[in-house]
């Protein structure tokens, strides 16, 4: 497995950065990933073409490779592959998270680990968020470490919530490999969705609504729909079992907003890892909606996000190609 680790090595956050190194300590021993540390180096004065880097350039960035591996000194990774310092010309965070993703995907990387201040109001619209930038450019997952990050050990259990789409039986199969590379049991979470359909005011209490093609109290269809999405995770819990990972899972009809299910059940099933399907819909809204986003920002564990980049790809992710 290879992982590429994104810090910005000269601002001051090491405690953030210690985290990060912690987490990745124990990735490469449960893992034995080969982890290569990058900081992405902004050019200020000038506008570079993509097909020429003046030799100044090339200077500036042997000297900040050289800044680079004394700040890596104090964290004590031996196991780290040699530095690399990407410059670049772009002003904003997504221009710097477009040249990381573009470098991951050439060079086969499996995973970009980040760490996240988790600013908000204010202090978040003039600084911005490389690692959300990130998450919306990354054609590989991406692993936040985030300010609230107090679970840096190797996974025991990975919190997987999933509104079962499109792509979420692929999804799941990505959480199955980690699991089982990872030694970690896996707890699904899904979310019942209120339901939206015709509602016919007949003047009776309950209320009956036309829920796919039958007459139904809302109580009904709640019921209908928990007997529903409980047989299908059971039958994805029995899938997890047949590949040898132990798994749960928790069916919700709370109908709160899916980041305190997420944040609680967290803390419910003591997880080290959130898996999270960066894609529409109720579980996850919009790519990098309310609830994606405050999980990676609050969660007290690593938060692995399955860009959509990451699963929009055509081909099969997980089956290694004919010969």
């Amino acid at each position: 497995m290879r992982i590429i680790w994104a810090l910005d090595a000269f601002e001051d956050n090491k405690e953030l950065n210690q985290r990060m190194a912690d987490y990745l300590t124990h990735l490469h021993q449960t893992l034995q990933a080969e982890i290569e540390p990058l900081y992405l180096l902004r050019e200020n004065e000038i506008v570079l073409p993509t097909y020429e880097v003046p030799a100044w350039v090339t200077d500036h960035s042997k000297t900040a490779e050289s800044l680079f591996k004394e700040v890596l000194s104090d964290y004590n990774l031996p196991f780290l592959l040699e530095p690399k310092v990407i410059p670049h010309a772009s002003q904003s965070h997504a221009g710097a998270a477009e040249t990381l993703s573009h470098y991951a995907l050439r060079t086969g990387t499996d995973l970009i680990v980040v760490g996240s201040h988790g600013r908000e109001g204010f202090q978040r619209f003039i600084l911005g968020s490389f690692a959300e930038s990130l998450l919306l450019q990354s054609e590989v997952p991406v692993c936040v470490v985030g300010a609230h990050t107090t679970k840096t050990r190797s996974p025991k259990n990975i919190l997987f919530p999933t509104e079962f789409g499109e792509h979420s039986k692929d999804n799941f199969r990505h959480v199955l490999e980690l699991a089982k590379n990872l030694k970690s049991g896996v707890t699904l979470l899904h979310a019942i969705a209120r339901p939206i359909e015709s509602l016919f005011d007949l003047d009776t209490r309950p209320r009956i609504y036309n829920f796919k093609g039958q007459m139904l109290t809302l109580d009904q269809i709640i019921e209908h729909t928990i007997e529903e999405q409980s047989h299908r995770a059971q039958h994805w819990v029995d899938w997890a079992h047949k590949e040898g990972v132990e798994a749960q899972f928790i069916i919700d009809n709370s109908f709160r907003g899916v980041d305190e299910l997420v944040m609680e059940a967290i803390d419910s099933t003591e997880a080290d890892l959130v898996v999270m399907e960066a894609q529409s819909g109720p579980m996850s809204a919009a790519l990098l909606g309310s609830y994606t986003r405050n999980v990676v920002r609050k969660a007290h564990c690593p938060v692995y996000v399955l860009t959509r980049h990451f699963y929009d790809k055509k081909e099969d992710r997980f089956v290694e190609p004919s010969p």
